[in-house]
């Protein structure tokens, strides 16, 4: 037995296999499946695009009345099997194991809300920026605001220990009042009751807002921050990366992402950043 061990592992295709494995494992960093990363290929095979999405996040990625997955991801992963010739399957993910579903070959690719970040750019490989989420703040048309300045003396709404109630509780005049809510909908819902006049959020609140009150007369008054967010690919694998950017250049060129945009956020695309520091795109 150990003799025809001995053969079989002397055979040329074994030995440049365990070749591989043993280089993956010096490269610091790099793992197994990593090394040998071929995902264009993989999906080739596969005959399908196994994509990463969130499924309780609307307008980004939800469960629509038919049981199917919608929104603005939806559309993009939709597009992009399209362009691939295949269809799309769906694995629905959560905001903690989403990054560890693609570590592991769950899926080809996150399109999930991702959020670009140097420290999570080491252990994910971006893609160019495809959409962004801006928290804002938002008030009626008639309201002067501009800066932070401008709301000494309101009352402002924001949902409880979101980036929107961090940066302005420690950016408001002294006399602002600050009043904090359970959740997304309950900051929108006193804006509309009139309970507060200003609110923090972010650029879904005003999509979902004309959802509810289409004659609103709510709008954008300055941004806090931007949050771009691009997909989440498994590091090494140039060739995946280099036609996902060229993916997302052409739906941007032809006008398919903003169409998305309107769809959902009913906002045109902003200028995407050419660079980002510390996330390599």
């Amino acid at each position: 037995m150990f003799c025809n061990l001995l053969k079989y592992l002397q055979r040329p295709l074994v030995k440049l296999g365990i070749a591989a494995i043993a280089l993956a494992c010096l490269m610091p960093g790099l793992s197994p499946t990593e090394a040998s990363a071929g995902t264009l290929e993989d999906i080739a095979a596969r005959g399908k695009l196994i994509v990463g999405i969130q499924a309780e996040n609307p307008p980004w990625g939800f469960i629509d009345e038919k049981g199917e997955n919608a929104g603005y991801d939806a559309d993009v992963a939709r597009l992009m099997g399209e362009a691939l010739k295949v269809p799309v399957e769906f694995v629905r993910v959560t905001t903690p194991n989403r990054i560890a579903q693609l570590q592991t070959g769950r899926v080809d690719v996150l399109i999930a809300v991702l959020g670009m970040y140097p420290d999570r750019a080491e252990v994910v490989q971006f893609s160019k920026p495809y959409s962004t989420l801006r928290n804002i703040v938002i008030a009626p048309k008639s309201t002067e605001i501009k800066d932070f300045p401008d709301l000494a003396g309101m009352n402002v709404g924001v949902c409880r220990g979101c980036n929107q109630d961090k940066i302005l509780t420690e950016n408001v005049p002294s006399d602002t009042t600050m009043q904090r809510f359970d959740d997304d909908a309950a900051t929108a819902q006193a804006l509309l009751s009139g309970q507060v006049t200003v609110i923090g959020g972010n650029n879904t609140y005003i999509a979902n807002i004309n959802k509810v009150k289409p004659d609103n007369d709510y709008e954008q008054k300055f941004v806090l921050t931007t949050q771009w967010t691009g997909m989440g690919l498994r590091k090494g694998d140039p060739e995946f990366l280099a036609w996902t950017n060229d993916f997302i250049d052409g739906i941007i060129k032809d006008g398919r992402l903003n169409e998305v945009s309107q769809r959902w956020l009913q906002e045109d695309l902003p200028e995407f950043p050419a660079k980002l520091d510390g996330i390599p795109f």
